[in-house]
């Protein structure tokens, strides 16, 4: 299948398609995602472990990585995650960011969907790798070294949210053990009227989220 996701995000022309369609009207399957830590999940990477460093960036280099020339979120926003008690963790390689992802340990939040998180869970989101690191599995190693750092802190369960689209991000996060643990659907209306409908929970009985 291919990865429209990145088709978008790589494509000025395509983007800016996209934000005009989607100022009108949105409709977005998705997938609430159950990550697992697992220390024999261990991401090999085809890079020289000395040449990586792995580490949660402060406040001042976030601001400064909103602005990177491939970067499609607005810097208010990064802002805002940080705010909220987000944390971003990165890898350089050579000392330059190669890839990096985001933590929220308080909330699951999508396109105005918030879930509440209990004290033992996180929510993962805001996984990339620049376009000149692609092809080294820097995306899944980034993701196991986030695991293990919260996993001392006594977070023993990650949730994310995956586009039924985005196959570069399903790929990865397979590679760690994860599994989809419920289907839903977002639609939007001139960017006013949202709504989230549960199509279907994956995950047996229990219900994961709420």
């Amino acid at each position: 299948m291919t990865n429209f996701v990145l088709k978008i995000q790589d494509n000025p022309l395509l983007l800016e398609i996209y934000h005009k369609v989607a100022s009108i009207i949105q409709i977005l399957p998705y997938y609430i995602t159950e990550e697992k830590f697992d220390e024999r999940n261990e991401i090999n990477v085809p890079l020289k472990k000395e040449d990586l460093q792995i580490e949660l960036l402060p406040r001042n280099e976030i601001e400064s990585l909103a602005h990177h020339e491939e970067s499609n979120v607005a810097a208010t926003e990064w802002i805002q995650h940080v705010n909220n008690g987000c944390l971003c963790m990165a890898v350089r390689y050579k000392g330059q960011i190669a890839a990096y992802s985001w933590c929220d340990p308080n909330y699951l939040r999508f396109k105005g969907r918030v879930v509440k998180l209990k004290q033992n869970e996180a929510a993962l989101f805001g996984a990339r790798t620049y376009k000149a690191f692609r092809g080294n599995n820097l995306a899944p190693y980034v993701r196991y070294e986030f695991y293990k750092l919260l996993k001392q802190r006594g977070i023993e369960r990650f949730y994310s949210t995956t586009l039924w689209s985005n196959t570069s991000s399903m790929k990865f996060k397979r590679k760690l053990g994860a599994r989809n643990v419920e289907l839903s659907l977002y639609v939007s209306l001139f960017r006013k009227y949202r709504l989230h409908f549960r199509l279907r929970n994956l995950a047996g009985q229990s219900q994961v989220v709420s």
